[in-house]
């Protein structure tokens, strides 16, 4: 399980322990929309808000919580 913030920060969740495993950090604006790829490897989160241009997507490993590259492009806010 995956939830995207206000605070900038995607949490990964232990949903049976109801824990965070980890949080991923590298936006500088909201977290507006995350999703699994289907194998459950990857998760992309997409980011900004009218106040602050991040209005990217970032693709990270699940395992690791590595961010593996940063999809910019967008001109305003993606959901």
């Amino acid at each position: 399980l995956a939830s995207g913030s206000y605070d900038k920060t995607v949490k990964l969740w232990d949903p049976k322990a109801m824990e965070v495993k980890g949080t991923l950090k590298g936006h500088s604006a909201a977290v507006n929309s995350v999703a699994f790829s289907p194998d459950g490897n990857y998760v992309a989160s997409g980011s900004g808000s009218r106040f602050k241009s991040d209005n990217s997507v970032r693709i990270w490993e699940v395992a690791t919580g590595k961010e593996l590259c940063s999809l910019k492009g967008h001109s305003n806010w993606v959901r």
